[in-house]
């Protein structure tokens, strides 16, 4: 039930946060409460991620994969968070920043997609038996 919800969580803080991101990134909104949800969105798909990885692994998952939460998630908070400092908006070149944050989004999204399926297996597997 845990890993249901948080699933459903990561689906919908990662798709609000693509729109927002994509409004961002087309500068159509430059909204410091905007920026704000989309940070607090951000966390708590992180955080769903980690929910995720943290319980598969508990039902006799896969260690990697409950690795990779952490690793993917914890890259995609950093660099959401750190991103305007490294290149700041005005350089030609911050949409480097901009797809590795998207590229990121979008792992972990896929992964905790991955992981959910391989739990609802594990977990039918194991209600079967």
């Amino acid at each position: 039930m845990v890993v249901r919800i948080a699933l459903m969580v990561l689906r919908l803080a990662v798709v609000v946060n693509l729109v927002l991101g994509i409004l961002f990134w087309t500068s159509t909104v430059d909204n410091p409460g905007i920026t704000l949800l989309h940070i607090i969105l951000g966390l708590l798909a992180v955080i769903s991620l980690f929910t995720i990885g943290i319980a598969q692994g508990l039902r006799g998952g896969s260690f990697g994969l409950a690795l990779a939460t952490f690793v993917v998630g914890f890259l995609l908070a950093f660099v959401g968070l750190f991103q305007k400092s490294w290149l700041p908006e005005p350089n030609p070149n911050h949409w480097i920043i901009q797809v590795i944050h998207l590229i990121l989004g979008l792992a972990a999204i896929g992964l905790g997609e991955m992981i959910g399926g391989r739990y609802r297996r594990i977990t039918a597997r194991a209600k079967a038996a």
